[in-house]
Formats: C-alpha cells, structure tokens, sequence
C-alpha cells in the first residue's frame, strides 16, 4: 500500500517516517502503523538492505498459511473462533472478521473519521451502517 515500494527502513527514518500510501488506511490498519513506526523508532540502522522475515512462519517467507494459522490460534482470536473455524471461502472469513470489528468503511464509518458527505443510504434515505447495508 506504500507508494515506494522500494523504500529503505533507513530511507523512512531519513524522511522523518513520512511515507505515501496509495489508498486510505482503515483505523485498524492505521493503528497498526503507527505501532510498527513507534516500533522501528527504538532501534538504530545503518543504510544497507533490508532483509525481510515474516515473524508467523518457520522459514520466514509470507505466506496466507501462516496468517490463517496465526488469527486462528485459541489464545489470539478466541472471540472469532465461530469465522475462522466455519466451512467457506478465506476471503469470506476474512470479510466477516472485518465486519465484526466494525471495520468496514460504510458511511457512518467515514465520518466518524471526519468524511464530509452524506450520511444517508443510497437506496433508502436511512444512515448507512454495517447492519443497514447487510440486512
């Protein structure tokens, strides 16, 4: 989502940890963010390549495996069990996480995040939510 997808941890550290992303970041991912920045901010760097390793798997390379693995554990996700354990597609898993977070940009979303627009459903003229849409 980074518009430099080329860009350095001593790059970032170098422009202050201001960086471009290519679209809006939900207030999950956004608070992810900044814990990850606040995160980087406690080491030092040298300018040399950065060597990238996925924390949730063994050989270290990203895989959808693992992060299924991860959000289904019994200690972390204990509340989603009923998602994560159900018989359907990962994109629906995933999907319906998100709508149980509350996570989905539905127009009460966006301005709860200062979006200036109109709070109305397209359809029916009654406030866009999560619920209003799905049911």
């Amino acid at each position: 989502m980074c518009s430099d997808k080329t860009i350095s941890v001593y790059q970032f550290l170098f422009q202050h940890g201001q960086v471009n992303f290519d679209r809006w970041l939900a207030p999950l991912l956004f608070e992810q963010w900044l814990g990850i920045v606040d995160t980087v901010y406690h080491y030092s760097f040298e300018d040399e390549n950065d060597t990238p390793e996925w924390k949730w798997n063994k050989n270290g390379l990203f895989s959808m495996k693992s992060v299924y693995e991860f959000l289904t554990k019994e200690e972390s996700s204990n509340e989603y069990k009923h998602i994560w354990k159900a018989k359907m597609p990962y994109k629906i898993k995933i999907f319906m996480w998100l709508v149980e977070r509350n996570a989905i940009l539905t127009k009460d979303n966006l301005i709860r995040r200062h979006w200036i627009g109109d709070p109305n459903c397209y359809f029916c003229m009654d406030h866009e939510t999560i619920e209003h849409l799905s049911f």
